[in-house]
C-alpha cells in the first residue's frame, strides 16, 4: 500500500524535493528528467518516497489544483504488522508536517468501509498565518499551528477488477 498527499505550490520539483529531504533527512534523491513526467525518487530502509509533478488528468477533481504528489511506498516483509494501517495514519501527519514547516498547502484523503464499498474525502491543510509560537495549548490566545479546512464531501471509489 502507498500513500498520497497532494501538493499545491508555486515551488518548482527541484526546490520542492530539496526542501523535504532536509526537513525528513532524507538521502540524497535522484531526478528522472527524462520520464514522462519528471519525479524525484529517494529510497531508504524498505521505504520509497516519490516526489512528482501529477498529470491533471490523473488528479481527483477535489485536488485539480494541487499539482504535486508526494508518494510513500513502505515495503516490509515477513513481519506481523499491520502496515496499511501504519502508512494511512501517517498521511495526515505529513501532510500537516508538509503544511507548517514548508509553507505549502496539502491535501490527503481518508476512506471508509460502506457495505462492500469504500469511500473517500479529501482532508486540506495550511500553515495558519495567525499562529503565534509563544502561546502554549490551552493559553488564551492558543491558535492551532496548521489550520484544517473543511474536508470535503463522502464520495463512492469504483475499484477496476
Amino acid at each position: 500500500m502507498s500513500s498520497q498527499i497532494c501538493i499545491k505550490t508555486g515551488k518548482s520539483l527541484q526546490q520542492l524535493a530539496t526542501e523535504i529531504r532536509d526537513l525528513l533527512s532524507l538521502p540524497p534523491f535522484t531526478l528522472d528528467s527524462f520520464a514522462e513526467e519528471p519525479y524525484c525518487q529517494f529510497d531508504m530502509l524498505g521505504m520509497l518516497v516519490l516526489i512528482r509533478k501529477a498529470a491533471e488528468e490523473d488528479r481527483d477533481p477535489e485536488v485539480k489544483d494541487y499539482e504535486y504528489s508526494f508518494d510513500i511506498q513502505m515495503s516490509f516483509t515477513e513481519h506481523e504488522l499491520d502496515t496499511d494501517t501504519i502508512e494511512y495514519n501517517l498521511q495526515p501527519y505529513y501532510a500537516q508536517l508538509l503544511a507548517f514547516r514548508l509553507g505549502v498547502e496539502t491535501a490527503c484523503y481518508e476512506k471508509k468501509r460502506v457495505g462492500q464499498h469504500w469511500q473517500i474525502r479529501y482532508c486540506y491543510y495550511r500553515k495558519n498565518e495567525n499562529w503565534d509560537g509563544t502561546h502554549l495549548f490551552g493559553e488564551p490566545g492558543w491558535m492551532p499551528a496548521v489550520a484544517t479546512d473543511k474536508p470535503g464531501a463522502w464520495r463512492s471509489i469504483h475499484s477496476n477488477f
